[in-house]
């Protein structure tokens, strides 16, 4: 892991050089719950310029380079790139980003960087700077009660997308990172996806059979169970259950400051 690490930070400043402000590793490497196989590695790249102008073609080889000599990290590495300006007015700016992620090329995005609040939050929080300034001075501040709203509407939202014809790996993704972000909004704490799930369990032991299926299934990256119809039918309804009960908890709170 280290010589991985080392090897895309090298590369990715010799390509980029002075434009290139720092590197972060967050997500479940750092902050818990990281599965060697099966996890993915979650950095950002901060750029002195926006990102359209910086070498993508450079940057995709990189991408291509560290796979080839590394084929057990193929579709596994998520590197966020963004211009400072970009970050800076993440709330009520524009500004593209060039995205590698699992199930994705190379590409540039235009999202609204608002849209990335919850990344730059843990950035913040639990990250690590492989290369280049703190996180706190090129990220600006995020409240927790953002982060946690930011959760919410994104439960919605995934509550609202179409698992026809998910694969059992993406079903169960999407169970796992429903359970984790109905922990966030109740505790008011990030977390992994299994201490979501862990919670999720104990706290609806109706559905423990059906999470426990969706951490087989994920540490089988996708090959073992979630497959057959039932499965799906009842992943679709747990996923939409957590999604109105998270909408449901955060209402009545009224944007909660403290943990239950």
């Amino acid at each position: 892991m280290d010589a991985l690490l080392e090897a895309l930070v090298s590369n990715i400043h010799g390509v980029l050089g002075d434009d290139l402000l720092g590197i972060y590793l967050y997500g479940s490497y750092v902050s818990g719950g990281f599965d060697p196989g099966v996890s993915d590695l979650d950095l950002v790249a901060v750029t002195s310029t926006e990102v359209v102008r910086i070498d993508l073609v450079g940057l995709e080889q990189v991408h291509q380079d560290i796979v080839r000599k590394s084929p057990e990290w193929s579709d596994r590495i998520e590197i966020v790139y963004i211009g400072r300006a970009a970050l800076r007015s993440f709330r009520t700016g524009p500004g593209p980003l060039a995205v590698i992620s699992p199930g994705e090329p190379f590409h540039l995005r235009n999202d609204r960087p608002l849209e990335w609040l919850q990344n730059w939050y843990l950035i913040r929080q639990t990250g690590v700077a492989l290369y280049g300034l703190p996180a706190d001075a090129v990220i600006p501040p995020i409240t927790r009660t953002e982060f946690v709203a930011a959760v919410v509407r994104y439960a919605a939202e995934s509550s609202d997308r179409s698992l026809a014809g998910a694969s059992p790996g993406s079903l169960a993704y999407a169970v796992l990172t429903m359970c984790r972000a109905y922990r966030t909004v109740r505790t008011l704490s990030p977390g992994s996806k299994q201490e979501g799930a862990g919670w999720t369990r104990d706290r609806m032991p109706e559905w423990a059979g059906l999470i426990d299926a969706a951490l087989r299934c994920r540490l089988s990256r996708g090959t073992y169970g979630f497959d057959d119809e039932p499965t799906r039918i009842a992943a679709e309804r747990f996923i939409g259950l957590l999604a109105a009960e998270i909408e449901r908890y955060w209402a009545a709170k009224g944007r909660p400051l403290v943990p239950d």
